[in-house]
């Protein structure tokens, strides 16, 4: 009865241990993009628009804008913003300077652009926090972060700005 039992409770245990160990879900890095109608601006007018949007949104353009093309219409360069929390958890660690570090896109077309925001990172800075040291960190931001909704939000509102900014900067050129 007592070998019964034993078999009995180690089956149970293999059976439940097998249970534990479930494979981890695919992580998927957050990543924003949005095609903006120009009207009937032009290629090259779009890609100057966007080119003077870099210039006023970043404190300098020129190391923010890794790689440009007239011809192709495309800008690709780094930047960052100021990290917005999310959850009482999340906002109860971030210091005034955590940021998003992120990789944006622009393509032109005559009458449309496409904006993408990608390789989104959590930039926390080095801390002490009631006597513990802690490292600084560069996280890959995750559809399961919990600020990843914030931080599309503002990215949309960002590209929003930027093609509308566009559109109005060409009728001021156009204007003076």
């Amino acid at each position: 009865m007592k070998k019964l039992l034993a078999v009995g409770v180690f089956g149970f245990g293999l059976a439940l241990g097998g249970c534990t160990t479930t494979p981890q879900q695919p992580v998927e890095p957050v990543k924003f993009e949005k095609i903006y109608p120009m009207g009937e601006l032009k290629q090259a007018q779009v890609y100057d628009g966007a080119r003077q949007w870099f210039a006023t949104a970043f404190r300098s353009a020129n190391a923010v804008i890794q790689y440009e093309d007239k011809a192709t219409g495309s800008i690709i360069g780094k930047g960052n913003m100021q990290y917005r929390c999310a959850g009482f958890a999340d906002c109860m660690t971030v210091t005034g300077s955590d940021r998003v570090d992120f990789t944006v896109r622009v393509d032109t077309k005559d009458g449309r652009m496409r904006i993408s925001y990608d390789n989104l990172t959590h930039y926390k800075p080095a801390q002490v926090i009631s006597g513990v040291r802690y490292a600084e960190t560069n996280r890959l931001i995750t559809v399961n972060y919990p600020s990843a909704k914030v931080i599309v939000d503002e990215l949309n509102k960002s590209s929003d700005v930027m093609a509308e900014k566009i559109k109005t900067q060409q009728k001021v050129n156009a204007d003076w």
